[in-house]
């Protein structure tokens, strides 16, 4: 009876965990250093990112993504005091505006 209330217990308390929410930017590539990516968004205060995509150990990214070009990121919030996290990164479409 003890083993089910403690699985139980478990199963409730995993349930109730959720992941951090995901946010996306579009803005200017400024360049990077390492795994930080600085980006200018519309609203023109840079922002910086720390990058760490699932599965880009090799930092394809920096790579893929021209410097000075239009990039949507998704990230989640890092630790307190420390920048975002990027998760992911990819070409922004264009919307004619400027």
């Amino acid at each position: 009876m003890a083993l089910a209330a403690l699985l139980w217990g478990g199963i409730a308390s995993a349930q109730t965990l959720k992941a951090p929410p995901l946010t996306q930017v579009t803005g200017q590539h400024r360049g990077f250093s390492n795994e930080k990516l600085f980006l200018r968004p519309d609203d023109g205060k840079e922002l910086t990112f720390v990058v760490a995509i699932p599965g880009d150990a090799n930092r394809q990214w920096q790579k893929d993504f021209a410097v000075l070009s239009r990039i949507t990121v998704t990230y989640r919030a890092g630790a307190p005091g420390a920048p975002p996290i990027v998760t992911a990164i990819r070409r922004a479409v264009d919307t004619g505006k400027k």
